[in-house]
């Protein structure tokens, strides 16, 4: 009487191992990559409320310097100011550099 060999070949394992290492090593690599991306994404935001913050101080002090340091938020601003001619008239405006944590962004201040 013939018994049948109920398990599994070292080939048939081995596939199986290869297999789920390969999935496992892409699951990391895109847990990795999640991360990441969160970090530029918070980054972004920082950058953009920290613009907010600065545009919000040009429109309402009178007094605001055109650079300075903000060392609290960690935001460094410098401002330029400029103008477009439109139609028979100037636009005036300020063009302000709004950096933190190594990110910069333009913003402009209407005058």
């Amino acid at each position: 009487m013939l018994t049948k060999n109920k398990g599994f070949t070292l080939m048939e394992v081995l596939v199986a191992i290869a297999i789920a290492g390969l999935v496992i090593s892409a699951g990391f690599r895109l847990i990795a990559m999640s991360y990441r991306l969160m970090s530029e994404i918070e980054g972004e935001r920082d950058l953009i409320a920290a613009a907010q913050r600065i545009w919000l101080r040009f429109r309402t002090e009178e007094d605001m310097p055109d650079s300075g340091r903000d060392d609290e938020n960690n935001i460094t601003w410098r401002a330029e100011k400029s103008s477009v001619p439109v139609d028979d008239m100037e636009l005036n405006f300020k063009r302000v550099t709004v950096s933190t944590n190594n990110r910069s962004m333009i913003i402009y201040v209407p005058e």
